[in-house]
């Protein structure tokens, strides 16, 4: 049976759309889980979540850990939670099956990140490109502009492609950013990214809203911005599994190292819970050693 078809299962869609504002690849994710679920549960019948048991959802799970990696589980149990959690608030289920559902804890991986020599020669890179004549000086402009905000600003790679002119402050060298579910946050770039933006646009022709706006009037992909750092990585000698975020990793982590304020970075972050920044509190043995020597009464 077509999940259309289900009215409740198309109002909690809706709901994690319009008013939890899912991004579209949340959306994406925890759709492929009921789906599984689904399938799993109740093949050609009819969808009826109410025959759906708490035993039911446990054998799933198990069956789930077999054959699935424990975060891709982790995903599905989040998804089932929520969609029963909503059936029931909303009247659809008497009971609440997945009420005490309990979610595979995962092993936090500390991200993979730029060193500091990594993260010069990849800044340097677009110029180096355009004196290898492998690229046009526009095409150099552009790329040091987002390599500059990507790791001055720290931001996700969607808030940089959405970046609008009239959101940049040059006199405060800050940035008005549009996060996740639509949070506004205010981000500080250094005078490098700077430069390289009013460069950029000095020699752009076209007078356009969007930062990232080509001159054929086409905002540049989430692909295409990728695939030039890719370039720039294997140009650079550099690993080419080092992805955008991780240079939003980096920002984070180098910040932290040399002494910024937890609170703060999750505020630059766009992070709505701390939890959620504490990732980056991975700091090398020197710089440990180095706090213990200075802070410790009796070291």
């Amino acid at each position: 049976m077509l999940q259309t078809e289900n009215k409740s299962l198309v109002q909690y869609y809706e709901y994690i759309r319009s008013e939890r504002r899912f991004s579209s690849t949340t959306l994406a994710t925890y759709k492929n889980a009921i789906d599984v679920f689904i399938d799993w549960k109740f093949k050609n019948c009819a969808i009826d979540f109410s025959k759906v048991s708490h035993r039911d959802l446990q054998d799933f799970i198990i069956e789930e850990q077999r054959n699935r990696k424990r975060t891709t589980v982790h995903n599905h149990v989040s998804a089932l939670r929520s969609l029963f959690g909503f059936l029931y608030e909303n009247k659809h289920l008497e009971i609440n099956p997945a009420l005490e559902l309990i979610t595979p804890k995962l092993e936090k991986a500390l991200p993979k990140i730029f060193t500091l020599s990594q993260i010069k020669a990849l800044l340097a890179a677009p110029l180096v490109a355009l004196n290898n004549k492998k690229i046009t000086q526009r095409i150099a402009l552009r790329d040091i502009m987002i390599l500059e905000l990507f790791y001055g600003a720290g931001l996700r790679i969607s808030e940089l492609r959405n970046i609008r002119i009239g959101d940049i402050d040059f006199d405060n060298c800050a940035l008005k950013v549009l996060g996740k579910r639509n949070k506004e946050r205010i981000c500080p770039f250094p005078l490098a990214a700077s430069n390289a933006i009013k460069q950029y646009l000095s020699n752009r022709s076209m007078p356009l809203q969007k930062l990232l706006l080509e001159h054929n009037g086409k905002l540049l992909t989430v692909r295409e911005i990728q695939y030039r750092l890719k370039f720039y990585l294997q140009s650079s000698g550099l690993p080419v599994d080092l992805s955008p975020h991780k240079i939003r990793h980096s920002y984070a982590t180098h910040l932290l190292n040399a002494g910024a304020d937890l609170r703060l970075l999750q505020e630059l972050l766009g992070h709505s819970n701390l939890s959620t920044t504490q990732v980056y509190t991975h700091i090398d043995s020197s710089r440990m050693k180095s706090v213990h020597q200075n802070c410790h009464p009796r070291a």
